[in-house]
């Protein structure tokens, strides 16, 4: 076998992403929110970026009427001690005199900037101080409620607790008491059943049969045993779930108030509307920062003030600005092209709700607005869409389709929302099984399987046949 070293071309066929095409795939699929930080980077390491300020709209100007109460002043002598002595008139006819424009603006300002809410523990800390009769119980207190969990639990020890500080056991439940008369109630429980009982304890202290039935009866409850439960509380299967109705309306996670994210708020991407009967599809105005290329750059290239090493930097730097407002104008017109698709796809059920919406792939859109089907993914990434049925997410409108008896292509959608309609109106006493929920919906021409049915049910979070009965 010969070896040796040589150099040799070949010839060969790759396809190859340029950097404006990377950056193009990148902020197509960027939701608002990420569009937004996305060019605050840009505008901040790209010098010839602007962004257009959108300007304030004038406010009318009346002119003011000349009344009693308008004051004028002249270029004569002007007598402070006269003007005053009315003073007192002036605060008896509601006017503030101290009040100063500039510190008021000031405080509402600082007054805005709180953007963090009280945290749970410093909240229990603060109700803690007023209701500890001494330091040494607020100080074993501070300790037990660094062992709350998010959910309100205690979760430490009292054993391990009273050996660390030194104190009796009995001191340390009977701070953990004071804290369990802090708001929210049944805060520093040990487990769900102590949890509901001191709410029970609080919100319903006559009702006796229902302490009886967390402290003997949760489990059973939890598996729906109601006739069991009323045999051996010696009480009738409809007092059962009386008392239920009543227990559902504890909170077993009283923490979680105060400890569960924000409420995330949407911005639509897409708005639909419905204008002289055709639905009309547009993009809101404040869709991510206007931007443009500065002239001061371009002047001064002109006015010869640079060198060579500049002229090529600004060039890079303008020609990066370019690609950048191109792929934003880019990205809007694909999502309203998808978008416009997608509503004529679906305006039955734009016109009558989720019952009415139709099987629609990734494939279906990308044919007809004529990209590629991955384009049409990350396109509909993290964008929602206004419609006059509400906001949806645009990943919401693609689903497979089922067929009808008739073969017209049901959504699974729609199937669900047919599934969940039949859940709602059915008997409580005698819940309908996944098997009679198929047989119902193959009459009404759509034959699934009783397993599908199940899965769709799940998916629902709609609970089993024994778990929906009632009594």
């Amino acid at each position: 076998m010969h070896m040796e070293h040589r150099l040799a071309q070949t010839q060969t066929q790759r396809l190859m992403l340029t950097q404006k095409m990377q950056q193009a795939i990148q902020i197509l699929q960027l939701s608002g929110l990420e569009l937004e930080q996305y060019i605050q980077q840009e505008l901040e390491t790209n010098p010839v970026l602007d962004q257009i300020q959108k300007e304030p709209e004038p406010e009318p100007v009346e002119e003011a009427e000349n009344n009693d109460d308008t004051e004028v002043f002249d270029d004569i002598a002007f007598d402070l001690d006269e003007y005053a002595s009315h003073w007192s008139d002036r605060a008896a006819e509601g006017r503030d005199l101290s009040y100063n424009p500039d510190l008021a603006e000031r405080r509402a300002y600082y007054e805005n900037s709180i953007t963090k809410a009280e945290s749970f523990t410093s909240l229990l800390l603060t109700q803690l101080r007023l209701a500890a009769k001494d330091e040494n119980v607020f100080r074993i207190g501070e300790r037990l409620i660094g062992d709350i969990d998010d959910k309100g639990y205690f979760s430490g020890s009292l054993a391990e607790i009273a050996d660390e500080m030194g104190v009796p056991e009995e001191e340390v439940e009977r701070a953990l008491y004071v804290i369990q008369r802090l708001e929210p109630t049944g805060v520093g429980a040990r487990d769900v059943v102590e949890c509901l009982l001191l709410q029970i304890n609080v919100e319903y202290p006559d009702e006796e049969e229902l302490k009886v039935l967390v402290a003997e009866h949760l489990e059973e409850l939890e598996r729906r045993q109601i006739p069991q439960i009323a045999k051996a509380m010696k009480i009738t299967p409809e007092r059962v779930e009386e008392l239920k109705s009543v227990l559902a309306s504890l909170n077993p996670w009283p923490g979680h108030e105060y400890t569960s994210e924000p409420a995330q708020y949407v911005t639509p991407d897409v708005i639909v509307e419905k204008v002289d009967g055709e639905f009309v599809v547009y993009l809101p105005d404040e869709t991510g920062p206007k931007l443009r290329i500065s002239r001061q750059y371009y002047d001064m290239m002109k006015a010869g003030r640079m060198s060579r090493d500049e002229k090529r930097y600004v060039r890079d730097k303008v020609e990066s600005a370019k690609w950048l407002i191109r792929n934003i104008e880019q990205r809007k017109q694909t999502i309203l092209r998808i978008a416009t698709t997608i509503v004529e796809h679906q305006k039955e059920f734009l016109e009558k709700g989720i019952e009415k919406i139709r099987p629609l792939t990734l494939q279906i859109v990308a044919d007809k607005v004529g990209v590629h089907e991955a384009t049409v993914s990350r396109a509909t990434r993290g964008k929602y869409m206004q419609t006059p049925q509400g906001l949806f997410e645009m990943k919401f409108f693609f689903s497979p389709g089922l067929r009808h008896d008739s073969g017209e292509a049901k959504s699974s959608k729609s199937v669900q929302s047919t599934i969940k309609k039949i859940v709602n109106e059915e008997n409580k006493a005698k819940p309908l099984s996944d098997q009679k929920i198929a047989d119902i919906l193959k009459e009404r021409g759509i034959s699934i399987a009783r397993r599908t049915v199940t899965k769709y049910r799940e998916a629902l979070g709609i609970p089993s046949t024994s778990l929906r009965k009632t009594y």
